[in-house]
């Protein structure tokens, strides 16, 4: 499974909890491949993000625009198949 963490720069609040969550799963799963991307990169037209902090898994745009809760993103992971 494939994890892709879209942040802005300078990070926001929410970009940086979203980084801590995203820490705390890669440490509980380990078959997750992450990828955290800082700025503005291809991958925010490949995936047409607009907003920031935005998690994409195995290609599919889950959240955008907001930090979700520890819940929410688990529930985006568990939904690809975790």
């Amino acid at each position: 499974m494939k994890l892709e963490v879209f942040l802005s720069v300078p990070p926001c609040s929410g970009g940086k909890m979203l980084l801590k969550r995203i820490e705390k799963i890669q440490k509980k799963y380990n078959g997750i491949e992450v990828v955290i991307y800082k700025g503005r990169t291809d991958g925010l037209k490949k995936y047409n993000l607009t907003a920031a902090p935005a998690v994409v898994v195995d290609g599919f745009v889950k959240i955008m625009g907001v930090c979700p809760s520890e819940k929410t993103l688990m529930g985006a992971l568990k939904e690809a198949g975790l």
